[in-house]
């Protein structure tokens, strides 16, 4: 009740400071817009040249600095600041106000900011309490969400189409589905089914789930995805595991794209016994702006093409580190260095340590 009480007195100041004449302005006085749709649903009008970008959505951020954006951040939140890689391809990012880190949104500091146009995920936007600061701000606002592949793809359009560089979204969009087609063609009639794969996902015992992100991009490999058909434990929409389950899984093969995982399955005895870890079959998954093929990261095609190529080196030979930086100086402006390139390949230190310390 005092959670709510506290929702509440907040919206209602805002809207007072609203009414009193504080409302933002459009960025070029013009109060010119343009009509979208988010991934909502909603019918939203954006101001046709934003100046004062938010951004709390970390896969909306790493669109927002590809399409040319990154300098209109002012505020952020902790997850974008934590990509070593995107602030240092964009160091505006290190200089906006943290707005959001696990727990709510300070509007406060977004009115500050004089936002002019803000985008969110859809988790804020589903919880009530956040649904309603963001409506009270009166600041045009985007949500960005999806669960498939084609939703993603779609999310990437709406943040072009609200940034007015949807020739670059499309550009975008096309590349990611060049790859998802060059790799099922090239693997096709590869017998890569009889390889039964375990997929970590930010923790050991938590995994895929039949119907989600990650299922459906290994699933172009052709591989076998033991946990699809197991038994699971759902929270929200993570999947969650027991050691026992993994262990009649029997599997052939493990990625895990949290870094430090791979390490502790191998060195932890509870492991020693998997079928993966005694042929050290064991592997850490590359991570860049993001950990490369997680439910929300912008780089699942680098995720496919660097399984692929692990899986069939033959029929999938590609030169990786060449990759990253042909994605990089494509898509970023960005020229990496090789020892950027082999932190990105063995994911070290790119993602700095995650703090509970309240947002500003």
């Amino acid at each position: 009740m005092k959670r709510k009480l506290t929702a509440l007195l907040i919206i209602l100041c805002m809207v007072l400071t609203l009414l009193c004449g504080c409302a933002p302005e459009a960025p070029d006085g013009s109060g010119e817009t343009v009509s979208i749709t988010d991934c909502a649903g909603r019918t939203v009008e954006v101001p046709k040249d934003p100046r004062s970008i938010c951004c709390i959505c970390p896969f909306s951020g790493a669109m927002i600095v590809m399409f040319g954006f990154g300098d209109r951040l002012t505020t952020s939140c902790n997850n974008m600041v934590r990509s070593r890689l995107l602030t240092n391809i964009c160091p505006a990012i290190a200089d906006t106000v943290v707005v959001k880190n696990s727990g709510s949104v300070n509007a406060e500091t977004v009115l500050e900011k004089k936002t002019d146009l803000i985008f969110v995920n859809d988790g804020t936007y589903e919880t009530d309490d956040e649904r309603a600061k963001l409506d009270a701000l009166g600041i045009p606002y985007v949500v960005v969400g999806f669960t498939d592949l084609a939703g993603q793809m779609e999310a990437m359009m709406v943040i072009g189409r609200a940034l007015g560089a949807e020739d670059k979204a499309q550009s975008y969009v096309d590349w990611c589905r060049g790859v998802y087609a060059d790799v099922q063609e090239k693997l096709e009639g590869a017998d890569t089914a009889s390889v039964r794969l375990y997929h970590a996902v930010n923790e050991a015992t938590r995994t895929d789930y039949r119907g989600s992100i990650c299922a459906e991009w290994i699933a172009m490999t052709g591989v076998t995805n033991v946990s699809l058909d197991g038994e699971l434990s759902m929270e929200n929409d993570k999947a969650y595991v027991s050691l026992e389950q993994v262990y009649s899984w029997a599997p052939q093969m493990m990625i895990c794209n949290e870094p430090g995982v791979d390490e502790y399955i191998m060195s932890d005895g509870k492991w020693a016994g998997l079928e993966c870890v005694l042929s050290g079959r064991v592997y850490q998954m590359p991570v860049g702006i993001s950990r490369m093929g997680h439910p929300t990261s912008t780089e699942t095609p680098l995720a496919l093409i660097w399984l692929a190529n692990l899986l069939c080196p033959e029929l999938y030979p590609v030169d990786y580190p060449q990759v990253l930086k042909d994605y990089y100086r494509d898509f970023y402006g960005y020229e990496l260095d090789d020892e950027t390139v082999q932190a990105i390949i063995s994911a070290e230190d790119m993602r700095a340590e995650k703090t509970n310390s309240s947002v500003e």
